[in-house]
């Protein structure tokens, strides 16, 4: 594992109480019972830490106004919070990236925090059964909170 990335994981789990080769080995945070990845990606300068989140899949009811709802969100990132949404399968998921240079624990532990909420939201609109035409009301002002 590339250190500064460990200790990027350590200096987190301190910030939020967690131990720190608990998180290390797992690389894995739970932020309101929204699972959250973490993993790195790259080397060197390029190197980025990824967070992904699998939200749930869509009722077949859901299906076409679900996909529908992620491509408009998804374009230019409204409603996702500079995130991006996309496919595992069935199931829903939010990634977003940033390059490990620019997070401390306080910056990762924020991208976090807002990764969850979005997720949160996101997965209580993938996972209603009801008809829904529009974003829930969160998304019209998330285009501007960069997670």
């Amino acid at each position: 594992m590339f250190a500064p990335y460990e200790e990027l994981l350590s200096a987190l789990a301190e910030e939020v109480g967690l131990e720190a080769s608990s998180l290390i080995s797992s690389q894995e945070i739970v932020i309101d019972d929204l699972p959250i990845t973490l993993k790195l990606e790259g080397e060197g300068e390029q190197a980025e830490v990824r967070l992904c989140c699998r939200l749930g899949a869509p009722s077949q009811a859901r299906w076409a106004l679900t996909i529908r709802t992620m491509l408009q969100a998804n374009h230019l990132w409204t409603g996702t919070g500079g995130a991006t949404l996309g496919m595992e399968s069935d199931t829903v998921s939010l990634s977003v990236r940033r390059l490990l240079s620019e997070l401390d624990a306080d910056r990762l532990a924020v991208v976090l925090a807002k990764t969850a909420d979005i997720g949160l939201a996101w997965q209580d609109f993938i996972t209603q059964d009801q008809s829904i035409p529009v974003l829930p009301e969160f998304f019209h002002g998330a285009s501007s909170v960069r997670v």
